[in-house]
């Protein structure tokens, strides 16, 4: 991973914590290897970040707007298809190994914890989200669209066990909730 030193110091220090979260955890992770990497001195690093902790809060509201700018752009999806499609190919990026959230969750299981209590919000904001896609098909749009959560969050449970070596598909398994709710085959006794 290289930076810029001439960029920001903010920026290379939430670059530098975006990866290392990321790829190895914000337990493993110390600030010192955050400093290190991002190239800042540890007063530049308090100066931006008043803790490890609000290094972490920001590392999640990145990772929450870099999702919602991808699934938005260019324009928000017109439809559950056009969105899973979307979803599918983020989750076969290269550099994707599993969800930050659901990492964030393991770390810190206590969902009274304010880590997890973000990873809970992008969760319910994205349920929310399909939910409302899942408004013009019959039947139970909420129970559709956890479903369909849950087929995406197994998607990057995958991603995570098996790395790049297979492709993950999404699309027909969204397809198979949505007929369900539609035509009433859906299984609601879980």
């Amino acid at each position: 991973m290289t930076t810029n030193k001439k960029s920001d110091p903010r920026e290379r220090i939430l670059e530098a914590a975006n990866h290392l979260f990321y790829t190895e955890g914000v337990h493993a992770t110390g600030t010192e290897k955050i400093m290190s990497i991002s190239g800042v001195a540890k007063a530049t690093f308090y100066r931006h970040f008043e803790s490890k902790d609000a290094l972490v809060l920001a590392y999640l509201d990145l990772r929450d707007r870099l999702f919602w700018d991808y699934v938005l752009s260019p324009a928000p999806p017109e439809d559950i298809y056009e969105a899973v499609v979307r979803i599918e190919r983020l989750v076969n990026q290269p550099e994707i190994t599993g969800c930050p959230f659901l990492l964030i969750a393991s770390e810190f299981p206590d969902t009274a914890h304010p880590f997890h209590g973000v990873a809970i919000k992008h969760k319910n904001k994205f349920h929310n989200f399909l939910a409302e896609l899942l408004k013009a098909y019959p039947g139970d749009n909420n129970a559709a669209a956890a479903r369909i959560l849950g087929v995406i969050d197994g998607a990057l449970s995958a991603r995570m066990m098996y790395g790049t070596s297979k492709a993950i598909s999404l699309l027909a398994s969204a397809e198979a909730v949505v007929k369900g709710a539609s035509d009433g085959t859906e299984d609601n006794s879980h």
